[in-house]
């Protein structure tokens, strides 16, 4: 009978040792579940920053394109400038 209680006794500290690592378990999965959701989060940002960079180089490039036209036409109003003062002299 000795041996019996030593046995149920080894066998309490280890149901006792398993209902410690189940309660770390828990914790884990519960931090890992808020660290999925950061990281979902994240992603989301993530993706609208970089749809939001899009945008803007896109809009640079168009005005990027602008300037060059504007520039051309600058350029030849300032030629047209100088050809109308020669024929005035």
């Amino acid at each position: 009978m000795k041996h019996c209680e030593s046995v149920q006794n080894d066998f309490q500290k280890v149901n006792e040792r398993l209902d410690s690592m189940d309660g770390r378990l828990v914790n884990v999965e519960h931090r890992l579940g808020n660290i999925e959701q950061d990281v979902k989060e994240m992603k989301s940002k993530f993706d609208e920053l970089y749809n939001k960079l899009d945008e803007f180089i896109a809009l640079y490039q168009k005005h990027e394109q602008k300037l060059l036209m504007m520039g051309n036409h600058l350029r030849r109003l300032e030629e047209r400038i100088i050809k109308l003062e020669a024929q005035k002299q």
